[in-house]
């Protein structure tokens, strides 16, 4: 099995496992877009749910099929870490919320360190690689759900 092959069968799964509804991937070489099936059991709304007011209540499945969730990429191929140096605290961790522009992970390639950072404020869903992982170049290394901090005051 090519690499190219194991990547798109990991998307496959991703997709399943976190309910995404889309998620599209960019090689310099290819692209891959992943839908899930609008009829799909996973998009139905819970039985019993009302739709919201004002909206047909026709229309509750496709409110409920609307991506939240967002994958943030390894923008090159290298050694993925989450912390900035060696035994350091992570950079992001799952639950945790993030800045717009917040580093998340660096990744190693070349003896060069590239921070990877968070593409709109909101938390982090999950890590998808281990500290140390080889990574490819559009790997999906994090699933950020988009929102604003919880603030306490």
């Amino acid at each position: 099995m090519t690499q190219n092959t194991q990547l798109i069968l990991d998307m496959i799964d991703l997709v399943a496992e976190e309910r995404i509804a889309e998620l599209y991937v960019s090689e310099p070489a290819f692209g891959v877009r992943i839908r899930r099936r609008a009829g799909s059991v996973d998009s139905a709304p819970p039985p019993g749910s009302a739709a919201p007011p004002g909206m047909p209540a026709s229309e509750p499945q496709a409110a409920a099929a609307a991506p939240t969730s967002q994958t943030v990429a390894a923008p090159l191929a290298g050694a993925f870490y989450r912390a900035s140096s060696p035994g350091g605290e992570p950079l992001a961790r799952e639950g945790g919320w993030a800045a717009a522009g917040a580093p998340l992970c660096v990744i190693e390639a070349m003896k060069m360190l590239t921070e990877v950072a968070a593409p709109q404020a909101g938390t982090i869903v999950r890590v998808l690689c281990e500290d140390g992982q080889m990574v490819e170049q559009g790997q999906a290394l994090f699933i950020l759900e988009p929102g604003e901090a919880d603030h306490v005051s």
